[in-house]
């Protein structure tokens, strides 16, 4: 598959298959058979798919991993029937990230690339858009301890044809603003929660964007809620005011300073919960995998400005870059859609750094 037409042709097909958060199974089942019965070496954890070429005696080659996380945010009526319109692919998943995982699988499935000088690994996992302890590349890993000897892993997410390298973390926290209940009737009687929150989410308002630069890449810190809300009845006026924050931060800062960063930042203002966080990935620029690749790929240079799991492989010492041909700006909104025209140079450039 090495036209433009080929490329949307199987995006469009990926597209087609339900694959919500947790409902993964109907395309895992489908790659597992697709490389099954081309007689590729596939493993199947819960709902990911592992794709290798049969091992041959004596091969040597570095490994390179091409990763994509096969699950979607919930459809809208914009995205739900996949289509080609004009010049775009339409649909759900398009940018982030089918297309991706279109050009890996076109790569993955071509007999030049499979005999050159890198023994190419696919791998389909499920989860990653849902929490961070549901993200299945973890279990992908343990259950497949071999890809963490991987020279590089290629995380096709979106990135506009840009090679962005590292991540950034992510935490999120609830903070309860404390108030006292009583009557709606008889405010007086009690202290509302939410007006008293007012004053602190003022301050939230101000807080501006910082830039942090690491390895001459600047990655732009940035914290402020993502919703809100009482657990009272109407009637009341409500005792507890809770607001969940979200912290996107850079990657000169691991779990523990993140943490800290952003309780210093919030202040006394009351009790503070944090659900989950994702480390964040350094952009490795002088691993000599990720330097060929950018060599290779000709592309802009630049940080990613999201979460993604090229942190995972670095956890376990996989150097990763992401580089995919879906649009960032078109990740999760209505309407999703993808250039056709970002297709075949994602996998010219793919193409040019495994052969």
């Amino acid at each position: 598959m090495n036209e433009r037409n080929d490329l949307a042709e199987l995006l469009l097909e990926l597209c087609s298959m339900p694959c919500v958060t947790g409902e993964e199974g109907p395309i895992a089942d489908w790659l597992a058979d697709r490389y099954a019965s081309r007689g590729d070496v596939v493993m199947r954890v819960a709902n990911s798919v592992v794709a290798a070429p049969p091992e041959q005696s004596g091969d040597t080659r570095p490994t390179v991993l091409l990763v994509s996380h096969i699950d979607v945010v919930p459809p809208t009526d914009l995205d739900r029937e996949p289509r080609i319109e004009g010049d775009r692919v339409v649909g759900r998943g398009t940018s982030d990230m089918k297309a991706g995982m279109a050009v890996s699988m076109d790569v993955f499935e071509d007999s030049e690339l499979r005999d050159g000088p890198y023994r190419l690994v696919l791998i389909g996992y499920a989860g990653e858009e849902g929490p961070h302890d549901g993200n299945e590349l973890r279990q992908v890993l343990e259950a497949a301890p071999g890809l963490t000897d991987a020279s590089l892993a290629v995380v096709l997410e979106p990135t506009d044809l840009e090679v962005q390298l590292g991540c950034m973390g992510s935490l999120h926290a609830e903070v309860t603003i404390q108030g006292q209940a009583a009557h709606s009737a008889r405010p007086w009687h009690g202290d509302n929660a939410v007006t008293k929150a007012g004053e602190w989410l003022t301050e939230v308002r101000t807080w501006e964007p910082e830039d942090i630069v690491v390895d001459d890449l600047t990655y732009r810190e940035v914290a402020g809620p993502t919703g809100a809300w009482t657990t009272n009845a109407r009637n009341v006026i409500p005792g507890e005011f809770t607001v969940s924050l979200n912290y996107r931060f850079a990657p000169d800062k691991d779990a523990q300073t993140a943490t800290e960063a952003i309780l210093a930042r919030i202040g006394d203002v009351g009790p503070v919960e944090v659900l989950d966080i994702a480390p964040a990935c350094p952009p490795e620029r002088e691993s000599p995998a990720v330097k060929a690749f950018t060599a290779a790929a000709g592309a802009v240079v630049a940080p990613k400005q999201a979460w993604t799991d090229v942190a995972r492989f670095a956890e376990v010492g996989v150097p990763a870059l992401n580089y995919g041909p879906g649009l960032t700006a078109q990740a999760h909104q209505a309407g999703e859609y993808v250039p056709i025209a970002n297709l075949q140079p994602a996998r010219d450039a793919l193409a040019r750094f495994l052969g």
